[in-house]
């Protein structure tokens, strides 16, 4: 490795963004892929997340910089609008004493102001596909005259869907320009593409996975799904983390876990994909400067997320694929520091886990969860809550049982209530048979309740059995309806 990033003939001002950044030594891959790239070749660097490929690619475009020139000189086409935001700000802090102007073109924010930029001197564009193309529509952005394409997190911005939207961007870039692809994997649709833009370049492979997360403690615990946010709240206060990433596969989910802790006095705020820009970008800004300690997110703070400081990355859900459980660790353990790595799993989910272990190359242990007093407290509160659950179902069931006893009476006792003239003693006649009625209800629901009882497989009287049989006897040599008829021979009386 080289011992220092002098040894690449860096432009002075370039050197001192660097040392004010504090970047000691290059890492593998840029010590690999710099020299390539300040030749001019094109380039496909495949590494994972935190290996150091956003200065790998950005020192050379800012050393080749032209500051004179009014033209858009690079663009660093991006998957996401977290991505890109954080990639402008890292080529702000290298290019520092070179007066460069940088651009993050996204979605979630006004296109006037962006339309208004474009208008300034802009050197560097970083976008996403959609709102760059967007631009290019409205005539507002050409890149005529660029002389670096860059296209980062290339497998994600395939599997989101940008194929179309990144080759119309290409084919509107001179024919001259430098290609470099930066890609975790190299599934077919980004070889392909490598295939038809890229001229002959070498590629670069950073065994990645076991450097992401060697300086990361993983573990896991096997837990309920509704011991499950118990057992995260019981966690956080076990470990006391500094800062914690918590992620979750739904909006929902995030949502209700995020008002969970803060009930339990936890510092903790969501991120999702519904959130506008402007509020996701105060809320990274204030995780960053810690005004709160734990983070909720769906896994669109799983790339391109680099926060120092973070000590804990919790599963809270798991990730259907490797890819995603590497990103997601890949949060913690930043910058040489040590970091953990948490997931609450189902019991059926342990198979997936071992097939993290082998691909990360690293021990993802089981531990026995240290029962806390969220947990204890969170049965018994759900066996209580079951219970009146049940309560509440049985007196609902007499209530409706009642009523459809109430609507089979209802006909006879219209008829008592009614002041009409009636022959002598046919009111009295028609309460005897109401009461009689009534007591054939009864029989038939003994009956009903004895049958339903055999075919459970439990155990009936013999005298039960019997009574409800005799009682039901009447109802069944009527053809079963031993109400209405009945009546209705009063009536013709």
């Amino acid at each position: 490795m080289a011992k220092s990033f002098a040894s690449f003939g860096f432009r002075p001002e370039l050197m001192q963004g660097i040392q004010d950044l504090y970047y000691k030594e290059p890492t593998q891959i840029q010590e690999e892929a710099i020299p390539l790239i300040m030749e001019g070749k094109d380039l496909i660097g495949q590494a994972q997340t935190g290996t150091g490929k956003t200065a790998a690619f950005m020192l050379p475009i800012l050393n080749a910089l032209e500051e004179g020139k009014r033209d858009i000189q690079a663009l660093i086409l991006t998957p996401t609008r977290e991505l890109s935001i954080q990639i402008a700000k890292e080529v702000e802090k290298l290019g520092k004493h070179l007066n460069v102007n940088v651009l993050s073109l996204h979605g979630g924010t006004d296109i006037d102001r962006q339309l208004s930029k474009l208008k300034e001197t802009v050197h560097v564009v970083v976008g996403t596909p959609g709102r760059v193309l967007d631009h290019m529509k409205r005539g507002s952005l050409h890149f005529g005259r660029i002389s670096t394409l860059v296209l980062d997190e290339a497998d994600k911005m395939m599997e989101m869907g940008f194929l179309e939207d990144v080759e119309q961007v290409i084919v509107h870039t001179p024919s001259q320009r430098q290609v470099l692809l930066f890609s975790a994997t190299m599934p077919d649709l980004v070889k392909r593409l490598a295939h038809r833009f890229m001229k002959q370049p070498p590629h670069i492979k950073i065994e990645g996975k076991q450097k992401t997360v060697e300086r990361i403690e993983q573990f896991y615990y096997v837990v309920n799904q509704s011991d499950k946010t118990d057992a995260l709240v019981d966690v956080l206060e076990q470990e006391q983390p500094f800062l914690t990433i918590v992620f979750a596969n739904t909006q929902v989910r995030v949502q209700q876990l995020t008002a969970r802790l803060q009930e339990n006095g936890l510092s903790a705020k969501a991120l999702y994909g519904d959130l506008s820009q402007n509020k996701r970008e105060q809320l990274m800004k204030q995780f960053r400067e810690i005004r709160f300690q734990y983070l909720i997110a769906t896994d669109i703070a799983a790339r391109g997320l680099d926060v120092e400081g973070v000590t804990h990355v919790i599963n809270y859900d798991l990730p259907n694929d490797v890819d995603s459980y590497i990103h997601r660790v890949g949060r913690t353990g930043r910058a040489g520091q040590k970091g953990k790595a948490i997931s609450l799993i189902s019991p059926r989910q342990k198979n997936l886990m071992g097939r993290f272990a082998k691909a990360t190359k690293a021990s993802i242990e089981e531990r026995i969860l240290q029962v806390g007093r969220h947990l204890d407290e969170g049965r018994r509160q759900r066996a209580e809550e079951r219970e009146a659950h049940f309560i509440e179902l049985r007196a609902q069931q007499a209530k409706e049982q009642q009523k459809e006893k109430d609507k089979e009476f209802s006909p006879v006792r219209e008829a008592l209530k009614k002041k009409t003239k009636v022959k002598p003693g046919y009111k009295k006649k028609m309460a005897r048979e109401l009461g009689e009625m009534q007591t054939q209800y009864e029989k038939n629901r003994k009956k009903a309740e004895a049958i339903a009882a055999r075919k459970a497989g439990k155990s009936v009287k013999p005298g039960d059995a019997k009574k409800a049989g005799k009682g039901g006897a009447a109802r069944s040599a009527k053809g079963g309806k031993p109400f209405s008829q009945s009546a209705g021979k009063s009536r013709g009386r």
